[in-house]
Protein backbone atom coordinates (compact mmCIF):
# COMPACT_ATOMS: atom_id res chain seq x y z
CA UNK A 1 0.00 0.00 0.00
CA UNK A 2 1.58 3.26 -0.79
CA UNK A 3 2.19 5.69 1.84
CA UNK A 4 -0.17 9.15 1.32
CA UNK A 5 1.99 12.34 -0.14
CA UNK A 6 1.56 15.46 -0.14
CA UNK A 7 0.06 16.87 -3.54
CA UNK A 8 -0.70 20.27 -5.56
CA UNK A 9 -4.49 19.35 -3.55
CA UNK A 10 -2.53 20.11 -0.37
CA UNK A 11 -0.87 23.68 -1.39
CA UNK A 12 -4.90 24.53 -2.95
CA UNK A 13 -6.80 23.07 0.15
CA UNK A 14 -4.49 25.37 2.70
CA UNK A 15 -4.62 28.64 0.54
CA UNK A 16 -8.77 27.90 0.56
CA UNK A 17 -9.01 27.36 4.32
CA UNK A 18 -7.29 30.54 5.45
CA UNK A 19 -9.80 32.75 3.05
CA UNK A 20 -12.66 30.83 5.38
CA UNK A 21 -14.18 33.27 8.28
CA UNK A 22 -16.23 30.45 9.92
CA UNK A 23 -14.31 27.24 11.22
CA UNK A 24 -17.51 25.24 10.47
CA UNK A 25 -16.12 25.10 6.66
CA UNK A 26 -13.55 22.85 7.86
CA UNK A 27 -15.84 20.64 8.67
CA UNK A 28 -18.09 20.64 5.54
CA UNK A 29 -14.87 19.40 3.90
CA UNK A 30 -13.76 16.90 5.88
CA UNK A 31 -12.98 14.00 3.81
CA UNK A 32 -10.61 16.50 1.70
CA UNK A 33 -9.14 17.65 4.80
CA UNK A 34 -8.56 13.95 5.81
CA UNK A 35 -7.11 12.53 2.59
CA UNK A 36 -4.57 15.46 1.43
CA UNK A 37 -3.81 17.05 5.11
CA UNK A 38 -3.97 14.61 7.70
CA UNK A 39 -3.18 11.68 6.06
CA UNK A 40 0.00 12.84 4.44
CA UNK A 41 1.32 14.80 7.17
CA UNK A 42 1.01 11.89 9.70
CA UNK A 43 3.03 9.80 7.45
CA UNK A 44 5.41 12.05 6.68
CA UNK A 45 5.91 12.55 10.77
CA UNK A 46 5.79 9.04 11.71
CA UNK A 47 7.89 7.80 8.96
CA UNK A 48 11.23 10.62 10.14
CA UNK A 49 10.15 10.30 13.87
CA UNK A 50 10.73 6.70 13.59
CA UNK A 51 14.31 7.53 12.29
CA UNK A 52 15.53 10.20 14.03
CA UNK A 53 13.76 9.53 17.59
CA UNK A 54 16.49 6.55 17.78
CA UNK A 55 19.10 8.76 16.83
CA UNK A 56 18.66 12.10 18.98
CA UNK A 57 16.60 11.11 22.04
CA UNK A 58 16.53 14.40 23.56
CA UNK A 59 14.38 15.34 20.96
CA UNK A 60 10.78 15.73 21.14
CA UNK A 61 8.82 15.03 17.90
CA UNK A 62 5.82 16.84 18.03
CA UNK A 63 3.28 14.86 16.49
CA UNK A 64 0.17 15.58 18.71
CA UNK A 65 -1.08 18.35 16.64
CA UNK A 66 -0.12 17.11 13.15
CA UNK A 67 -2.51 18.06 10.41
CA UNK A 68 -4.37 20.67 12.64
CA UNK A 69 -4.93 24.16 10.66
CA UNK A 70 -7.62 25.37 13.31
CA UNK A 71 -6.24 28.07 14.94
CA UNK A 72 -6.52 29.01 18.98
CA UNK A 73 -9.08 31.41 19.66
CA UNK A 74 -6.85 34.19 20.44
CA UNK A 75 -5.14 33.99 17.27
CA UNK A 76 -8.89 32.90 15.42
CA UNK A 77 -10.29 36.40 16.46
CA UNK A 78 -7.30 38.47 14.44
CA UNK A 79 -6.11 36.19 12.06
CA UNK A 80 -8.71 33.50 11.08
CA UNK A 81 -9.97 30.57 12.43
CA UNK A 82 -7.64 27.92 9.79
CA UNK A 83 -4.13 28.44 9.31
CA UNK A 84 -2.73 28.23 5.40
CA UNK A 85 0.49 25.87 6.72
CA UNK A 86 1.70 23.02 8.20
CA UNK A 87 4.38 22.42 10.57
CA UNK A 88 6.66 19.65 12.25
CA UNK A 89 9.29 20.33 14.37
CA UNK A 90 11.48 18.50 16.99
CA UNK A 91 12.78 20.55 20.39
CA UNK A 92 13.55 20.44 23.46
CA UNK A 93 12.88 22.41 26.53
CA UNK A 94 15.49 24.43 27.61
CA UNK A 95 14.40 24.75 31.29
CA UNK A 96 13.30 28.49 31.18
CA UNK A 97 10.61 30.10 30.09
CA UNK A 98 12.75 33.00 28.56
CA UNK A 99 15.18 31.15 25.94
CA UNK A 100 14.82 27.83 23.69
CA UNK A 101 17.85 25.28 22.84
CA UNK A 102 18.40 24.52 18.80
CA UNK A 103 15.61 22.55 17.30
CA UNK A 104 14.65 21.16 14.10
CA UNK A 105 12.26 22.60 12.17
CA UNK A 106 9.47 21.99 8.66
CA UNK A 107 7.11 24.26 7.26
CA UNK A 108 4.62 23.68 4.53
CA UNK A 109 2.70 26.80 3.28
CA UNK A 110 1.35 27.83 -0.14
CA UNK A 111 3.01 31.36 0.46
CA UNK A 112 6.21 31.65 -1.84
CA UNK A 113 9.20 30.61 -0.16
CA UNK A 114 7.04 29.24 2.33
CA UNK A 115 8.32 25.76 2.09
CA UNK A 116 11.48 24.57 3.29
CA UNK A 117 13.07 23.18 6.24
CA UNK A 118 15.44 24.10 8.89
CA UNK A 119 17.45 23.93 12.06
CA UNK A 120 19.19 26.23 14.80
CA UNK A 121 17.79 28.96 16.83
CA UNK A 122 15.04 30.89 15.07
CA UNK A 123 15.55 33.90 17.72
CA UNK A 124 18.60 33.93 20.44
CA UNK A 125 18.15 35.20 23.66
CA UNK A 126 20.79 37.93 24.59
CA UNK A 127 22.57 35.40 26.49
CA UNK A 128 22.96 33.01 23.59
CA UNK A 129 23.50 35.36 20.93
CA UNK A 130 26.16 36.93 22.88
CA UNK A 131 27.97 33.52 23.53
CA UNK A 132 27.56 32.64 19.77
CA UNK A 133 28.91 36.45 18.89
CA UNK A 134 32.12 35.19 20.98
CA UNK A 135 32.30 32.20 19.15
CA UNK A 136 31.59 33.74 15.83
CA UNK A 137 34.61 36.78 16.47
CA UNK A 138 37.36 34.26 18.08
CA UNK A 139 36.92 30.93 17.27
CA UNK A 140 34.16 30.81 13.73
CA UNK A 141 36.33 27.49 12.63
CA UNK A 142 34.12 24.74 12.75
CA UNK A 143 31.53 26.79 11.69
CA UNK A 144 33.46 27.76 8.75
CA UNK A 145 34.49 24.70 8.40
CA UNK A 146 31.28 23.21 8.46
CA UNK A 147 30.13 25.41 5.61
CA UNK A 148 33.10 23.97 3.60
CA UNK A 149 31.65 20.28 4.06
CA UNK A 150 30.15 19.14 1.02
CA UNK A 151 27.43 17.11 2.67
CA UNK A 152 26.32 20.02 4.31
CA UNK A 153 27.07 23.35 1.92
CA UNK A 154 25.00 21.04 -0.34
CA UNK A 155 21.94 21.78 1.63
CA UNK A 156 22.55 24.78 3.78
CA UNK A 157 24.32 27.08 1.79
CA UNK A 158 24.64 30.26 4.54
CA UNK A 159 23.07 31.18 7.99
CA UNK A 160 19.23 32.85 7.66
CA UNK A 161 19.33 36.76 8.00
CA UNK A 162 14.91 36.68 9.35
CA UNK A 163 16.23 38.74 12.71
CA UNK A 164 19.62 40.90 12.44
CA UNK A 165 20.47 43.93 13.62
CA UNK A 166 20.28 46.89 11.01
CA UNK A 167 23.47 48.06 12.38
CA UNK A 168 26.73 46.61 13.47
CA UNK A 169 26.54 45.16 17.19
CA UNK A 170 28.26 47.49 20.06
CA UNK A 171 31.50 45.06 21.03
CA UNK A 172 32.31 44.83 17.20
CA UNK A 173 34.15 47.07 14.31
CA UNK A 174 32.18 47.40 11.50
CA UNK A 175 34.75 46.03 9.11
CA UNK A 176 34.77 42.55 11.28
CA UNK A 177 35.36 39.75 8.89
CA UNK A 178 32.41 37.97 9.76
CA UNK A 179 30.02 41.27 10.49
CA UNK A 180 26.47 39.79 8.98
CA UNK A 181 26.97 37.07 10.99
CA UNK A 182 27.53 39.34 13.98
CA UNK A 183 24.56 41.19 12.98
CA UNK A 184 22.42 37.76 13.93
CA UNK A 185 20.25 37.39 16.60
CA UNK A 186 19.00 34.44 15.44
CA UNK A 187 21.09 31.50 14.13
CA UNK A 188 19.68 29.32 11.90
CA UNK A 189 19.85 27.56 8.91
CA UNK A 190 17.23 26.79 6.43
CA UNK A 191 16.83 25.08 2.47
CA UNK A 192 13.69 25.90 0.14
CA UNK A 193 11.73 22.51 -0.90
CA UNK A 194 10.72 22.46 -4.33
CA UNK A 195 7.43 21.35 -4.90
CA UNK A 196 8.81 18.08 -7.09
CA UNK A 197 10.57 17.08 -4.01
CA UNK A 198 7.65 17.65 -1.27
CA UNK A 199 5.26 15.72 -3.96
CA UNK A 200 7.99 13.02 -4.39
CA UNK A 201 7.60 9.50 -2.36
CA UNK A 202 10.89 9.70 -1.26
CA UNK A 203 10.39 13.01 0.61
CA UNK A 204 10.20 11.65 4.43
CA UNK A 205 14.06 10.38 3.12
CA UNK A 206 14.59 13.91 1.87
CA UNK A 207 13.95 15.68 5.45
CA UNK A 208 15.60 12.92 7.34
CA UNK A 209 19.06 13.59 5.46
CA UNK A 210 18.12 17.42 5.58
CA UNK A 211 17.65 17.49 9.88
CA UNK A 212 20.91 15.01 9.91
CA UNK A 213 22.92 17.52 8.47
CA UNK A 214 21.15 20.19 10.58
CA UNK A 215 21.71 18.50 13.50
CA UNK A 216 25.46 19.07 13.15
CA UNK A 217 24.83 22.85 13.44
CA UNK A 218 22.59 22.42 16.34
CA UNK A 219 25.28 20.20 17.86
CA UNK A 220 27.96 22.99 17.12
CA UNK A 221 25.64 25.89 18.70
CA UNK A 222 25.25 23.55 21.65
CA UNK A 223 28.14 23.29 22.50
CA UNK A 224 28.69 26.88 21.79
CA UNK A 225 26.16 27.81 24.14
CA UNK A 226 27.66 25.44 26.84
CA UNK A 227 31.04 27.16 26.91
CA UNK A 228 33.05 30.20 26.02
CA UNK A 229 36.00 30.11 23.45
CA UNK A 230 39.24 29.18 25.23
CA UNK A 231 37.47 26.31 27.90
CA UNK A 232 37.81 22.92 26.94
CA UNK A 233 35.23 20.73 25.52
CA UNK A 234 33.57 18.29 28.52
CA UNK A 235 30.94 16.17 27.56
CA UNK A 236 28.53 16.03 30.45
CA UNK A 237 24.88 14.22 30.37
CA UNK A 238 21.87 16.57 29.63
CA UNK A 239 19.89 17.17 33.15
CA UNK A 240 16.16 16.16 32.60
CA UNK A 241 14.67 18.99 30.84
CA UNK A 242 11.27 20.96 31.77
CA UNK A 243 9.55 24.13 31.24
CA UNK A 244 8.04 26.29 28.56
CA UNK A 245 8.76 27.84 25.32
CA UNK A 246 7.96 31.56 24.75
CA UNK A 247 8.64 30.90 21.03
CA UNK A 248 7.65 28.96 18.26
CA UNK A 249 8.52 29.15 14.29
CA UNK A 250 4.83 29.29 14.17
CA UNK A 251 4.41 33.28 15.18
Amino acid sequence: MKSPRFSQATLDFLALAQKQKKVEWLEKHQDEYQKVIVAPMKALAEQVSAVLELEFKSYKFKKRSIGNIKRPADRARALGPLKDFLTFSADRDSGSRYEDLPSLYFMLSPREGEIFTAGGLYMSSHSQTKKIRQWIDLKPEALLDLFKDKNFSKIYKNLGDDHKLKTKPRDYPIDHPRIEWLKLTGFYVYRPIPKKELFSASFPDILIRDWKEAMRFNNLLDDWIERSPGTPSQKTSKKPSFGLHVFDWDD
